[in-house]
Formats: C-alpha cells, sequence, structure tokens
C-alpha cells in the first residue's frame, strides 16, 4: 500500500505541483510554505523503501518525505520557469559535495554499504531542500510565507505537547517525533527566530506579530515538557538572547512593552515548573550518563582502529558484530542490537573519520559565519532575524555534545533550510512598498474665441 502511495505521488501529485509553481508565484510561495511545514511530522509524513526498521541507526531506508515531494515540484517548476536566473551551485554547495564524495569512497569499505547506501540518499534529499530554499528565496519569494512554514510547525508542536501532556499524561511528551530528545533540537532552531519575527518585524500585521510570539511560547512550553535538562537551559538562553537582541536591534515601544508582559509571563511560568524540573535533576537515572560514556568510548575505538571511518549509517552494525567494541559496555550490555553513540561529533568521527568530521565542523562553522556576519552587517529585517538563526545553530551544536539526534530526518531538514535561510538573506535587503502614483486633477482652461 506505501508503494502503491508513493507511486501515486510521484507520478501525479509532483508533475501536478510542479505546473503549478510554473506558472503562479503565490502558489511557489505556499509551496515553501508547505515544505517547510512538512519537516515537522516526521515519520508520519515519510515512507521508507527497502528499510530495515529494526535497525537502530540514524537512517533505516531509502527515505522519500512529504517535504521532499513539494521540494522536486518546486525545484521543476523553477527550473521550467526562470533557467537563466537559477543558482546552480549556491554558496558553501562544494563543501557539501566534499562530504557527499568523502562519504560515497566509505561505502566502498563500509561494513554493511546498504546502511551507507541509506544516508547517501538523504545526503541529496537534503541538499534538494538546500538548493531549493536558496533559489525560492532568491527568485522573490516573500519572507511571509517562510514565517507561515515556521508558524505551522510550531503550532504543531505545541499542541500536540499539551494533548499529550494533560489529556494523555505523558511525563516526557514526545511530541510528533518519535523520542522526546528531539523536539528540543527541533524547536530551538526555529524558537528565537519566530519571537524576533513578532518583536521586530513591522510589515508582520499586529495578530501575526502577537501569533508569533505566542507560538514562540508554546515551543518553550513543548521543550519544558520534555524534561530535557540541557535542552530547557538551551531554549531559555535562545528565547533570552532573542528578547536581548530585539531590545539591542530594534527598540521600539512595542518591543518594550512585550519585553516587560513577557518578561512577568516567564517569572510565572518558571515559578510553576521550577519544582518539577529540579526534581528531574535530582532523579536523572544515572544508567543514561553511563550509556552516553560506554557509546563515545566504543566511538573512539572505532576512530583509533579506522582513522577513515567505518562508514555512514554504520556505527551500530560495527558495534553490533564486532564485539570487542562492546567489552566495556556495562549499562547496555544486555542488548542484542547496540545503539548510536550520543555524541553527535564522536558518531561523526567514527563513521567518516578524521576528514568527514572536520568537513563536517567546516560545514557548520560556514553557516554559523553567514549567519553571524549577515546579522552584523545586513541592518534590514532579514540581519534581525539572521539572529534568530545564529542563534538555533548554536543551540543544535550544542545539544550535539549529547544527543546525535541531528542526524534525524527532521532536524536535518529544518537545519539545511535555516541555512538556506542565512545564505540567501544575508545580502538580501526589503522590497520597497509600491505605493500609487498621486491623482493630478486638471481643470481645462477655456481657450479664446477671435471674433
Amino acid at each position: 500500500m506505501k508503494y502503491a502511495a508513493l507511486a501515486v505521488a510521484l507520478t501525479l501529485g509532483v508533475p501536478v505541483l510542479a505546473v503549478a509553481a510554473l506558472w503562479f508565484t503565490r502558489v511557489r510561495g505556499y509551496l515553501l510554505s508547505l515544505m517547510i511545514f512538512f519537516t515537522v511530522l516526521g515519520a508520519h509524513g515519510s515512507i521508507n523503501a527497502v528499510s530495515r526498521e529494526l535497525y537502530r541507526g540514524p537512517d533505516r531506508g531509502f527515505e522519500f518525505t512529504a517535504a521532499d515531494l513539494v521540494c522536486w515540484a518546486l525545484i521543476l517548476g523553477m527550473v521550467a520557469r526562470y533557467p537563466r536566473r537559477i543558482d546552480w551551485f549556491p554558496r558553501s554547495s562544494w563543501l557539501m559535495l566534499l562530504f557527499f564524495l568523502d562519504a560515497c569512497l566509505l561505502a566502498a569499505t563500509a561494513a554493511e554499504p546498504l546502511f551507507t547506501a541509506f544516508s547517501i540518499w538523504k545526503c541529496l534529499r537534503i541538499f534538494g531542500l538546500y538548493w531549493c530554499t536558496v533559489n525560492c528565496l532568491r527568485l522573490g519569494t516573500h519572507r511571509r510565507y517562510v514565517w507561515l512554514g515556521y508558524a505551522g510547525a510550531a503550532a504543531v508542536i505545541g499542541v500536540v505537547a499539551v494533548y499529550q501532556k494533560y489529556l494523555l499524561g505523558i511525563y516526557r511528551v514526545p511530541g510528533p517525533f518519535d523520542h522526546s530528545n528531539t523536539i528540543p533540537l527541533y524547536a530551538n532552531l526555529i524558537l528565537p527566530v519566530l519571537l524576533i519575527w513578532g518583536l521586530c518585524d513591522r510589515e508582520l500585521p499586529l495578530w501575526k506579530s502577537v501569533a508569533s510570539i505566542a507560538l514562540s511560547l508554546g515551543l518553550l512550553f513543548a521543550v519544558i515538557c520534555t524534561f530535557s535538562r540541557l535542552g530547557i537551559a538551551l531554549a531559555g538562553g535562545c528565547f533570552a538572547g532573542a528578547v536581548l537582541w530585539a531590545n539591542l536591534r530594534s527598540s521600539s515601544i512595542r518591543v518594550r512593552v512585550a519585553t516587560m508582559t513577557l518578561g512577568l509571563a516567564m517569572a510565572a511560568g518558571l515559578a510553576r515548573v521550577a519544582g518539577p524540573i529540579l526534581t528531574r535533576i535530582e532523579t536523572a537515572p544515572k544508567a543514561s550518563e553511563t550509556a552516553r560514556d560506554e557509546f563515545n568510548y566504543a566511538a573512539q575505538l572505532m576512530l583509533r582502529d579506522y582513522p577513515f571511518g567505518v562508514g555512514l549509517n554504520n556505527f551500530s552494525y560495527v558495534l553490533t558484530t564486532h564485539t570487542a567494541y562492546r567489552e566495556h559496555f556495562q549499562a547496555m550490555k544486555s542488548e542484542e542490537q547496540a545503539g548510536v553513540c550520543h555524541h553527535i561529533y564522536w558518531l561523526t568521527a567514527a563513521e567518516t573519520g578524521y576528514l568527514g568530521l572536520a568537513l563536517y565542523l567546516a560545514l557548520v562553522a560556514r553557516f554559523c559565519w553567514i549567519a553571524l556576519r549577515g546579522s552584523w552587517r545586513n541592518k534590514s529585517i532579514y540581519g534581525t532575524l539572521l539572529f534568530g538563526v545564529l542563534l538555533g545553530f548554536g543551540a543544535l551544536q550544542a545539544s550535539g555534545f549529547f544527543e546525535w539526534a541531528f542526524r534525524v530526518t527532521p532536524v536535518m531538514q529544518l537545519f539545511v533550510i535555516q541555512a538556506a535561510l542565512a545564505v540567501a538573506w544575508a545580502e538580501a535587503r526589503p522590497q520597497p512598498r509600491k505605493t500609487p502614483a498621486p491623482i493630478r486633477l486638471t481643470v481645462p482652461v477655456p481657450q479664446r474665441v477671435s471674433s
């Protein structure tokens, strides 16, 4: 059944959307919103072909997501309509290409090439999202469509968190994702952007500004409901950083009033949740920390034996089949199928070697630098928003020291979309509003009639 649905989507849905994107500018905008929104669906909006669902690695099949289908339709429409205006090789694409080539070369020596092929396919899809977003924005798609996609994703996370927390009674809510730890990594990417948007964008109608601020509070609430200690700390930092930046960069009566209101709301909320958070800190299981250390040490052993890496998406397979890397396990020694290293940097190093880790760090640093430079140099609303993008990048990479969820599809999709925003908005300028030409009244002058 799932293959029939995928076939219909590829043969009918994508071409129809591509034709619509070809002819209508507004349709391209709404498709961009839809593409961003679909990233929040996670496994609910994806299909795995040749799947290996029992595997514990990040990628378990040749995945197709709803966001990918919309992306491909947008690409077809833009290429057909604007072939000469397309940026075929956007900035920083060469770093992505080098990482992709390194992963392809490692596939020849990987312990299980099929698992590496899953991730290589994912790399292609991720680059498609990056390429599509950069070109869509550079062709003139207004930023309000990006806001619409972000707002929809934030609304889903907030509503689902409330439902799971108060109606289902779940202690650590997973939201729309498979695990509760994914929510902070995803939410912290867009929380500061939505908050700055609501505080600083004067073109945003008042109700949308209020909605944007409320949605950022909803994301903060969802992160708190996961009881992820690092996630809560980073979410609070993103929130405070966004408010401080808004007051420094775009101070106004509206911003100051909103800041005081948010301060009172945050104080009341902190008094309400301080007890459960402190209880969570005191009662957090020690086994999880022990397991994280065990996986990290296993990754170091793999890197020592395989300086070029064991192959992308092969960490769990190698750890399962090579018992020498599990001899030190205590907390996780009873598991038949080994999990994944809870440290994105050690995981990347173990799977892709020193070269792959260097390329990954260079790519992340490159996008952070573009966002930082754009937020400093560009004095328009785009530069103001880019600081929120930078805060999200910082929160995601700080989480990488304790989580591997960067490799989860929704988080990676949202990251490259925000990277594309940084590239496209770094040099962008607001489009001047078109004002109607003044109406001139002319009074006819009577002519003399000669006698």
